[in-house]
């Protein structure tokens, strides 16, 4: 089993104290690397906003960016389509062969 540590996580400023797995370490970081450096992208590009806004903002585009990559993830049209050829497939093996016409 993966032994639980506490690390806190610098966003936005502000320290997060986070009890987590070993190997999760890396992915927490890189959230946290990825979420301040989006938010200083709208600091820098919107001075006259709220904190609050941009953590609204943030959100909003981390969120989107998900919605798009399990759009990508998303089989179905794929396993439908195995699914009619499997059947196609299945009904041919299991029909009687039609005689062989020779030329005479």
């Amino acid at each position: 089993m993966d032994d639980l540590f506490e690390i806190k996580l610098r966003v936005g400023g502000l320290y997060y104290p986070l009890k987590i797995k070993r190997k999760d370490e890396y992915m927490y970081r890189e959230a946290a690397r990825r979420i301040n450096d989006k938010l200083n992208r709208y600091r820098e590009r919107y001075p006259q906003l709220s904190d609050e806004k941009y953590y609204v903002m943030a959100a909003i585009h981390i969120s989107m960016v998900n919605i798009m990559w399990e759009s990508f993830n998303d089989t179905t049209p794929y396993r439908d389509k195995i699914r009619q050829l499997d059947e196609q497939l299945e009904s041919f093996l299991s029909s009687e062969p039609e005689p062989v016409q020779r030329p005479e």
